[in-house]
């Protein structure tokens, strides 16, 4: 698995062995404990004939939007990009989340994505907002992608017990000592005993 930063992306910059005509199936989001729901985008974006790509934070937007230490992480981003690669994920790539980067809007931020005119596919959760103030939602999204002849796929939310799939909702478990709870919405036992 390559892994790259955001600025590499959005020059064209795709690391060794990228090719120029390179074509990307790609998911976008903070992917914290790369939960049941991530894996059913990442694994449709492996599913594709195109170069899976995963694009997320080195470290969780809250610290950027509120200066403090974010303490509620579920794993590691090392563990993370780990998971991606067990999962079969080709590229990564890597925003280092600023204030600066908060205040691009949605729109802004889902053009510069498909500037390089290789983004094939893109996969999202139904909930799933971007941009300053999270501007910009799937219906806006794909909008976008259509106009720009991308195919888009919205993943029908994932709920156990009546309740949807969620990191917080992971959080919340592991605060409680629901390890098993965790482990099942999680759908893999990556260090979920190092979490709490």
């Amino acid at each position: 698995m390559r892994v790259i930063s955001w600025e590499e992306y959005i020059t064209g910059n795709r690391g060794q062995g990228a090719g120029v005509q390179e074509s990307l199936a790609v998911t976008i989001g903070v992917f914290d404990g790369v939960h049941i729901g991530h894996q059913a985008l990442i694994r449709h974006i492996c599913a594709s004939p195109y170069t899976s790509t995963v694009i997320t934070f080195i470290e969780n937007p809250s610290v950027a939007l509120t200066g403090k230490k974010y303490p509620e992480n579920i794993i590691k981003c090392e563990e993370k990009l780990e998971i991606f690669r067990i999962m079969g994920v080709d590229l990564t790539v890597m925003i280092d989340f600023s204030v600066k980067f908060s205040k691009i809007n949605g729109r802004d931020f889902i053009k510069l994505l498909f500037s390089q005119k290789s983004v094939k596919l893109i996969a999202l959760g139904e909930d799933f907002r971007c941009g300053h103030k999270l501007d910009t939602g799937v219906k806006e999204i794909c909008q976008m992608a259509d106009e720009a002849g991308i195919t888009t796929w919205v993943a029908p939310q994932i709920s156990d017990a009546g309740m949807a799939v969620s990191s917080s909702r992971i959080r919340q478990a592991l605060a409680q000592g629901k390890k098993d709870e965790a482990k099942k919405l999680l759908g893999h036992n990556w260090n979920v005993v190092n979490c709490r």
